[in-house]
């Protein structure tokens, strides 16, 4: 019996429901196929010239908007384990990069109100590094809030945890 894909601490990691990045993406393509049809009926000259207007700047800021969500949504259902990022004793890993606990001060969670461009901004985890840098790590709109939160906490007890390790290690 398959157990569902939950956020959790199992295996040291903070993974997502593939269901999430599924209906999201397809509540995305649905909508592109919206602007694209907006598109077929001027193109196809149902439209007066008043609607050619209204539909044409409908569908291409549909498309600027909602187009990169789509593919970020598919990316994240194809990407095999379904993992926004996991640990061990020594450092943190997103997948490309790796921290290591002694380096993180300090734990957030952001939520930037835009990004560049108008494009949608997710919340992220903010590490605060002791040489001054920040890493984020992207949530990709994956988590609800209750998620995010818990994942936060969680990530915040281990800093905790594993700066008294080092601390004991040193010392």
């Amino acid at each position: 019996m398959q157990q569902p894909e939950t956020p959790k601490r199992d295996h040291q990691q903070i993974r997502y429901q593939r269901s999430t990045a599924l209906w999201k993406g397809s509540l995305c393509f649905l909508f592109l196929l919206l602007c694209v049809s907006l598109l077929w009926i001027i193109v196809d000259g149902q439209a007066e010239r008043l609607e050619t207007i209204y539909y044409s700047i409908a569908a291409v800021l549909g498309m600027w908007l909602i187009g990169p969500l789509f593919f970020m949504f598919v990316s994240r259902l194809t990407k095999t384990p379904a993992v926004l990022l996991s640990w061990d004793d020594d450092a943190l890993s997103t997948g490309k990069r790796k921290i290591a606990w002694s380096q993180i001060r300090k734990v957030e969670l952001a939520s930037p109100a835009r990004s560049k461009w108008l494009l949608s901004a997710s919340p992220m985890f903010v590490l605060y590094l002791k040489d001054g840098t920040r890493s984020h790590i992207q949530t990709d709109h994956l988590l609800s809030k209750k998620e995010l939160n818990q994942a936060v906490t969680l990530l915040r007890r281990l800093c905790r945890n594993s700066s008294r390790i080092v601390e004991y290690r040193d010392g």
